[in-house]
Formats: structure tokens, sequence, C-alpha cells
């Protein structure tokens, strides 16, 4: 009985929303104040009725709101970070003495894109905090219209229905954890901005230069993924709910077409908020997906390059075998970030579809049954419209749903195909560039 209670131990939104917060409220990528938590941190003594009242009225307000001295210290500390980092990269430059045309453009590459990294992730993440807050606003009023709809039926004994947040805040934690470990103990092993393919020296300022923006990386894929995983579990819940009202569908009943009504009406915000979702994170994963896509090639031309002349003299000349696997390592990494973030989207969006087809009138309904999946308009009976399915509704619902990056391109797994098979094709074109600029 203990560790079922463990494991069915509950925490609302607002609540498990707090870590993920400060984090990114640390990183500079959430300038705004979480009301949530300001309320939490005030005292109760100075607290009164009024403030009581005042607190109900907001309760549905705004969760985000702008913050003067948060909006200070994210402008400050990433031009701050950017000043620093810009007379380090210069203080750099005159030790890059290499001949070699490729490895100048990616040595130049590695100085300066941590710091284009942090401005534009900064950046970006300020100018999106509206979309943020309507988006955090949308889940939160989906939890509470979401015992609404398994209320209507009345079944006591079906299983309870409800979202499990506190899984999903320890996920996110261990998500937190490991990557930040896995890149920390990546940049002090090899270093990411220094690595080459004649040996991999580590920089004294390499720790701050190179970590902060990692940093920043994981936690702004951390936010989407977060996010997405929100999203993901209200539409699991919906679907599970919904095969649970297949059998009363099938005999006609009235509280489960309620129930199914509002279902729909949860389904439609959810994919709104997949909407905002893409408005929020869109710019950022565009982003790091081009940054990591164009490491990859890096790195995978760094480690051809040390087999090609461990093939040729058939000696390790300056490369050793532990230079050689720890680079390999940052290719899996950077692979495991990119499966992340697209296998979070195709998942999100599979649930959502999947939803939309269980939605749709079995054949095996009788004509009375499927009667509630028509449009009927002007009825002059208020419940039974409350009821009904709509067709607009239908249609809204069978809508394609997809994860994009500012409408670039969709975010799913193909994309992972896509970019392993750009990474190949470039990767060739370095090795023969290289090849023949050398006169080998």
């Amino acid at each position: 009985m203990a560790k079922r209670k463990a494991c069915t131990w509950t925490i609302d939104l607002q609540t498990a929303l707090i870590p993920l917060y400060l984090v990114s409220k640390l990183c500079c990528l959430n300038a705004f104040t979480y009301r949530p938590l300001k309320q939490r941190i005030v005292p109760r003594n100075f607290s009164s009725a009024s403030d009581k009242c005042s607190s109900e009225r907001t309760a549905h307000g705004k969760k985000l709101t702008f913050s003067v001295v948060g909006l200070l210290h994210a402008v400050g500390c990433s031009f701050a970070y950017a000043s620093y980092h810009i007379l380090s990269s210069l203080s750099q430059s005159s030790k890059l003495t290499d001949s070699n045309l490729v490895r100048v453009a990616i040595d130049l590459k590695n100085q300066y894109v941590g710091c284009i990294l942090v401005l534009v992730l900064v950046t970006v993440s300020l100018f999106r905090q509206p979309a943020l807050n309507r988006l955090i606003q949308v889940l939160l009023r989906v939890d509470q219209l979401l015992p609404r709809m398994t209320g209507v039926v009345g079944q006591t004994n079906w299983p309870q229905t409800s979202v499990n947040n506190a899984a999903w805040l320890r996920n996110v934690l261990l998500m937190f954890v490991l990557g930040v470990g896995v890149k920390a103990t990546l940049e002090i092993t090899n270093c990411l901005m220094y690595i080459r393919d004649s040996g991999s020296p580590f920089s004294s300022n390499c720790l701050l230069l190179c970590i902060v923006p990692q940093t920043l990386c994981v936690i702004s894929e951390l936010q989407f993924v977060a996010y997405a995983l929100l999203i993901r579990d209200r539409l699991r819940l919906l679907n599970r709910w919904l095969l649970q009202l297949q059998p009363q569908l099938a005999r006609g009943s009235e509280p489960a077409f309620a129930s199914v009504h509002q279902l729909t009406h949860i389904h439609g915000k959810l994919v709104n908020a997949i909407g905002l979702l893409n408005r929020c994170f869109g710019v950022q994963n565009a982003t790091l997906l081009l940054f990591q896509f164009v490491t990859l090639v890096e790195l995978g031309y760094n480690t051809s390059m040390m087999s090609v002349r461990y093939a040729a003299a058939h000696t390790q000349q300056g490369d050793s075998t532990e230079d050689f696997l720890e680079t390999v390592y940052w290719i899996v990494w950077f692979v495991m970030e990119m499966f992340a973030v697209c296998y979070c989207s195709h998942a999100t969006v599979e649930e959502a579809q999947r939803t939309a087809h269980l939605l749709r009138p079995p054949t095996t309904y009788r004509m009375n049954v499927r009667s509630h999946f028509r449009l009927v308009q002007n009825n002059p009976k208020a419940h039974q419209r409350e009821i009904l399915i709509s067709q607009q509704q239908l249609l809204f619902l069978n809508l394609k749903t997809c994860v994009t990056c500012g409408g670039l391109f969709t975010v799913d797994l193909t994309l992972l195909h896509a970019i392993i098979g750009a990474t190949t094709t470039y990767l060739i074109i370095l090795i023969q560039f290289d090849q023949s600029f050398n006169g080998d």
C-alpha cells in the first residue's frame, strides 16, 4: 500500500512548472515573473481578505508578467558573456596557424558560435514570452476541464483518469541532470570549441566559453521537450478516455456523448497549444538544429581525417584513440539530442491525430446513434445541442497538425533521417575538398 501511494503522488501543474521556470530564469531564457511562484513566496502574515479576492480574480489571468529586474538580468548577463567571449576568442585567434582552409573555417566557427547562440536564444526567448504565457494558460485551463469531462459520465467503477504531473516533473529533472552532466563531462575531457583533427587541446577559459552556451542549448531544448510532453500526456489521456467510452457510445448513452462533446472542446485547446508551442520555440529549435547539423558535419570530418591519416601512415600521427573516442561521444550525444526533439514532436502530433481518428463515427453504430455526430442547426433544445458533436468540430479535429521550426520545416522523425543523410553528403564534400586542397 505504501508503494502504491508513493507512485500516485499528485502535484498540480502550477507547482510542477516551478523548477522548470527557475532553471530557465537562471539561464536568462525566461525574463518574466511566474505569478504562482510569487504568490507562494509572499508571507501569509501580509495576506488579507482583499489580497485573496484579487488573487481569485487573477487566477485565470496571466501566469507570466513583465519584470524589469528579469529583463535587466537577461540582457546584462548575455551581453557581459558576449563581450568576454569575443575578447577571449580574439586572444586565441593568434594561436591558429593552420594552413588548411577547411580547418581554419571550422576553428573560426567553433570560436564564435557560442556567442551567437547565447545572443540568439536569449533575444528570441524575450520576444516569445507572451506566447509562452498563453501556452501555460491553455494547459492550466485544460486541467480544469478534464474533471468536467470525466464527471459527466458518472461511472465510479472506472479507473481514475488524471494527468500524472509528478512523473512529468521527475522526467524533466532527470533530463536536465543528464543533459547538463553529459555536456559538462564532454567539455572537460574534450572541449568542443577546440576540437581539431590533429589533437584536442584544452584551453584554460574553455569551461566558461563553452559550458555557458552548451547549457543554454540544453535548457532551451528541455523547455520545448517538457511542454511537448505536457501536451502529449493530455492528448494520451483523452485517447484513453475515448476508448473507455466506446461501449457507451455504441449503446447511444447520452452522458457518454456529453463527455465526448467536452473532449472535443479540450482537444481543440490542445491543438491550439501545439500552435503556441511552435510560436514559442520554433526559432530556437531551428537555430539549435542548424547548429547541431553543422557540428555533426564538423565532428564527422575530424573523425574521418583521423582515420584517413592512420590508414595512410599506419601509425597514429599525434592522434590518440582517446581523442578519437571522445569526438565520437560528441557525435552520439548530438544525435541523441536531435532524436529527443524529433521524437517528442512526432509523439505529440501522433496522439493528436489518433484522437481525431477515434472521434470519427464508427460504421458499426446504429443510425440513431450516428445522428449524434451530425450538425444540428437552430436546435430549440439547449441540452441536446450540448451533447452533439458538431460537424465544424470534426472538421477542425481532422485538420493537419504538425510541429514546425518557424514554419520552415516539420519537426518529426523524418527530419532526423534527412539530417543524417545531409550530414553524410556534406561530409563527403568536405573530405574531397580537403584532399584536393592538400594535393593528396
